[in-house]
């Protein structure tokens, strides 16, 4: 029973210091260049185009990418969480220890993912397989240039 009211309070000061961090989260303007891409075409620039994927998945990586290590981190602190209050349960430490071990190994797939890329990149030399673009029909396709 006791245990079961110090579980009670930690889950309402864990409560309150959430809502607490919620309520005093600001607005950012995160922009940190200038604007350079073109998502939109026309004489107006304002009728979408298939090029415009580029700049939705460019988007979506960049939120994506910090949410994974965020969800990563948090459910560490789980298995932390649910190691400290296993009471020495041999059930739930194991538990704790599975969840905190398939934390660890999706921070090291997610970031392996982004090392491999680098490195195919750096040896073979060929640093296009970085970005991600959608060929243009008014663009005369890259021609490759052989070394002797």
């Amino acid at each position: 029973m006791r245990t079961q009211a110090l579980f009670f309070k930690m889950y309402k000061n864990f409560t309150t210091a959430f809502a607490l961090f919620l309520i005093s989260v600001q607005p950012v303007f995160a922009q940190t260049a200038a604007w350079g891409g073109k998502c939109v075409d026309g004489e107006q620039d304002d009728v979408a185009t298939i090029q415009g994927l580029e700049c939705l998945f460019a988007n979506v990586f960049l939120v994506i990418i910090p949410l994974i290590g965020l969800a990563a981190f948090v459910m560490f602190l789980v298995g932390a969480f649910r190691w400290l209050t296993s009471g020495g349960d041999t059930k739930h430490t194991g538990q704790a220890k599975q969840t905190m071990t398939f934390a660890v190994i999706g921070i090291v797939v997610a970031l392996s993912a982004f090392i491999i890329l680098n490195l195919i990149a750096n040896f073979t030399g060929v640093e296009k397989i970085k970005e991600f673009r959608i060929p243009r029909s008014n663009e005369p396709p890259e021609q490759t240039q052989f070394v002797d």
